[in-house]
C-alpha cells in the first residue's frame, strides 16, 4: 500500500510539474521548467553513485560528452536527434565502463579526488581540442532537438520533451533499484565484505552503477546543449556537479525523487535572482543556507517517514 501511494505521490509531482507551466503559458515559467527537468536528470545521475555509497565528482564531465557528442553528431554529421540522444547516453557510459575498474577500487575521499580530476581532464580536453570542440569559445548553431521528424522549436514541445524522459529514467530506476539490484545495491552500502562472501561480484555492481549514471548525466548534456543552442565548457565543470549533490541533499539524498524536489527549490534560483546580477551569488547562497537549516534531511526526509514510506520511493 505504502509503494503504491509512493508511487501516486510521485506520478502526481510530475505531473504537475508538467501542467503547471503549460496552462500557466508563459515562456518564463516554461524556461524554468525545462531547466529543472535538465538539472533533476542530472541529479539523478548523482543519486545512483550516492546509492552505493560513492561521490562522483566527474558527473558534469560526463554531461559534457553528451552534450558535445549529440551537438556535433546532428550538427556536422546529420544524424537524426534520436539516435544522437541514444549516443550521448552510450558514449558516456562506455567511457566509464572503461575506467570504471581502476576508479571503482578506491573509495571515500581518495575516489571523489580521482573523479574530481578525470572530470577537470574531460573539461580541458574540451577547452584544448579547439578544432573539434570551439574551445573556451564553444560550439553554436545546434539544431533544435527533433522527434520523428517533429522539431522542438516551441518551449512547451520542448517541457513536454524533458518531463517525458525525466519521468522515463525515474521509472526506470525505481523498476531496477525495486527488484535484485536494489538488494545488492543495499548490501554493498552496508556491508560489503558480507556480499562479497555471499559471491557477490562488488566491483562489476559499481561499475554498473558507475556506467549507468554516465548514461543518464549523458541525456542531461544532450537536452542542454539542444534546448540552449550553444555550450561551452564552462558549464560542465567542478561547480556544476556540486549543484547536482545539493539538489539531492535539500530534496532528500535517500529517496529517489529527492534530486526531482531539489531541482524544484533550487534550480529556479539563478534565474529569479538574475536581476540581481551582482548579488546573485550572496543571494543564491542566502536562499541555499536557510533551506538547508529548515531541512536538514531534505525536504522528502521530513515529510515521507512521518507518512510511514521508507527509502527508494
Amino acid at each position: 500500500m505504502m509503494r503504491r501511494w509512493s508511487f501516486v505521490f510521485s506520478a502526481a509531482t510530475l505531473l504537475a510539474y508538467l501542467l503547471i507551466p503549460l496552462l500557466i503559458n508563459q515562456i518564463f515559467y516554461t524556461h524554468l521548467a525545462i531547466l529543472i527537468g535538465i538539472h533533476a536528470i542530472l541529479a539523478v545521475s548523482v543519486y545512483l553513485m550516492l546509492k552505493i555509497g560513492q561521490l562522483s565528482l566527474a558527473q558534469a564531465g560526463f554531461m559534457g560528452i553528451g552534450a558535445y557528442a549529440s551537438a556535433l553528431l546532428t550538427r556536422d554529421a546529420g544524424i537524426p536527434y534520436e539516435v544522437a540522444l541514444l549516443l550521448a547516453g552510450v558514449i558516456p557510459a562506455l567511457i566509464a565502463g572503461a575506467v570504471g575498474p581502476l576508479l571503482m577500487r578506491t573509495k571515500g575521499v581518495h575516489f571523489v579526488l580521482l573523479t574530481f580530476a578525470f572530470g577537470e581532464v574531460i573539461v580541458l580536453i574540451f577547452v584544448e581540442w579547439t578544432s573539434l570542440f570551439g574551445g573556451n569559445n564553444g560550439i553554436s548553431a545546434i539544431p533544435p532537438a527533433s522527434i520523428m521528424g517533429l522539431q522542438l522549436i516551441a518551449p512547451s514541445s520542448y517541457l513536454i520533451f524533458t518531463a517525458i524522459l525525466l519521468s522515463i529514467i525515474m521509472l526506470c530506476c525505481h523498476i531496477a533499484f525495486a527488484g535484485d539490484l536494489g538488494v545488492v545495491v543495499e548490501g554493498l552500502e552496508r556491508n560489503e565484505p558480507l556480499q562479497s562472501s555471499l559471491g557477490v561480484n562488488a566491483l562489476a555492481y559499481r561499475c554498473l552503477i558507475f556506467s549507468g549514471s554516465a548514461f543518464i548525466a549523458g541525456l542531461s548534456g544532450s537536452l542542454y546543449a539542444h534546448y540552449l543552442s550553444f555550450m561551452s565548457p564552462e558549464a560542465f565543470g567542478f561547480w556544476t556537479t556540486v549543484n547536482a549533490l545539493i539538489l539531492n541533499v535539500i530534496g532528500g539524498a535517500q529517496f529517489l525523487m529527492g534530486p526531482f524536489l531539489g531541482a524544484l527549490l533550487l534550480a529556479p534560483l539563478p534565474e529569479v535572482f538574475r536581476e540581481w546580477v551582482h548579488y546573485q551569488r550572496v543571494l543564491y547562497g542566502v536562499a541555499l543556507l536557510l533551506l538547508m537549516r529548515g531541512l536538514p534531511q531534505g525536504f522528502l526526509g521530513l515529510i515521507l517517514p512521518r507518512l510511514g514510506w521508507g527509502n527508494n520511493r
